[in-house]
């Protein structure tokens, strides 16, 4: 409770503004000239991902006190090579123009590729001291911002899936002024003023958008294909998650309205990135509905523009396969199936303070008489005989008895979500 719900992100600086033509003689001169465009990028990256490393580097080639001594090459940036002959392997040759690395002995390599990083460091300006040695300030994370890529949302589909249409190749036909431009949250990075695009097949009309199709039926009835491969979910009027945002919302299902306060607290910096129960709910019931379908191998198919609730009850209708869902179907393990018992751990009316001896048996008013339908209930489906169970808490699945009856756990009125208590009954 005496947690702060938002820090202040860290003072960024910008990243480093270098000319290509400059850069592309640094390389040329320094490298091999088979060295390719991603160990080239594994190396700026290094350095703009290391800044506090780079400070201490340029400390010690900067001493000031009695006893200091002058490391052109320091132990910190040795270990950045290290780590970078690890990730390169037998191409940390390329690292040398060939007549050099051959005759090198490993200390030898180390330092020569440390004289190089120390070089590239200070014509990126990762360098926090000037020409006169004078101490500048201590670097400060690299912010990408500026070589952020551009994202756009758009159909999975190349070519219309309908068989009459030959696959005919797509069209996109929204005018520029018309596209949409929406919020994109991508696992935990939240991207704005994003086009999303759709694709279109002249001859039989069908609309491609990235998480559903839109197949036409006649003059007014439109047929709505859920994709099990979308890539991302529309859930909000401007708002779009991706696949790692969706899973996460589904596993922290059971704190609901923390999760929201958890990712506005952590990531909505500012209005325009914060999300709202109603979003976390269209996030959760279209990942699931799209896992449940993808165990059952069917693209869910419902009337074109449905309510959310109406969508939940449709999709139980086509998956629920009366009352048990494909996924869940003969499943058991430690978490979810347990020893059937005669006697429940607490019984109805009892109030639980009782448990630690206080007021024993005292009995909360109108428990009982609330309890009562739900026992009602209960008694019509039928006992587990104790010579049935199963086995509880078994550490995998390969542990739990098959040949053992399935213990019934009834589900009364639905999920419980937040810190309100469930109360199960087996």
């Amino acid at each position: 409770m005496v947690l702060p719900v938002a820090t202040a992100l860290p003072e960024e600086s910008s990243f480093p503004d270098l000319s290509f033509k400059v850069f592309s003689k640094f390389i040329k001169k320094n490298f091999a000239s088979e060295i390719t465009l991603s160990q080239v990028l594994l190396i700026l990256f290094t350095l703009t991902e290391n800044p506090e490393l780079l400070s201490l580097h340029a400390r010690q080639q900067n001493p000031k006190y009695q006893g200091e001594t002058r490391a052109s090459i320091s132990g910190w940036i040795k270990c950045l090579v290290r780590g970078l002959q690890e990730r390169l392997g037998d191409d940390t040759s390329k690292l040398f123009k060939h007549q050099d690395f051959n005759t090198r002995s490993d200390d030898e390599i180390v330092s020569g590729v440390g004289e190089k990083l120390d070089s590239f460091a200070k014509l990126l300006q990762l360098y926090p001291y000037n020409s006169q040695g004078n101490f500048k300030g201590k670097l400060k994370p690299i912010s990408y911002d500026s070589i952020q890529a551009v994202h756009v949302v758009c159909p999975t589909s190349v070519v219309c899936e309908t068989i009459s249409c030959k696959p005919r190749s797509l069209l996109q036909k929204t005018k520029p002024r018309d596209i949409p431009r929406i919020t994109l949250i991508k696992g935990l990075t939240t991207y704005t003023n994003v086009q999303v695009l759709t694709g279109y097949c002249p001859t039989c009309q069908t609309r491609y958008f990235a998480d559903h199709e839109r197949v036409r039926e006649s003059d007014t009835q439109y047929t709505k294909v859920f994709l099990n491969s979308a890539k991302y979910l529309k859930v909000g009027q401007t708002l779009w998650v991706d696949q790692v945002f969706s899973n996460a919302v589904v596993n922290g299902m059971y704190s609901f309205h923390a999760y929201m306060e958890f990712w506005n607290n952590s990531f909505g910096t500012d209005n325009s990135k914060q999300i709202c129960r109603r979003h976390i709910w269209q996030t959760f019931v279209q990942e699931s509905t799209r896992t449940i379908a993808s165990s059952s191998n069917i693209n869910l198919q419902l009337p074109d523009n449905l309510a959310i609730e109406d969508i939940t009850k449709e999709a139980f209708t086509l998956l629920g396969e009366n009352g048990i869902i494909r996924a869940a179907n003969q499943h058991s393990c430690g978490e979810c199936t347990q020893p059937y018992r005669h006697t429940a751990d607490t019984m109805p009316g009892i109030d639980p303070a009782a448990v630690v001896g206080i007021d024993e048996n005292r009995v909360v008013p109108g428990l009982a008489e609330a309890a009562a339908p739900v026992i009602s209930e209960l008694a019509n489906y039928p006992n587990t005989s104790t010579s049935d169970r199963i086995p509880a808490q078994s550490s995998n699945d390969e542990d739990m008895d098959v040949d053992s009856a399935f213990v019934q756990m009834v589900v009364i009125d639905g999920i419980v979500m937040g810190p309100a208590v469930c109360i199960c009954f087996i």
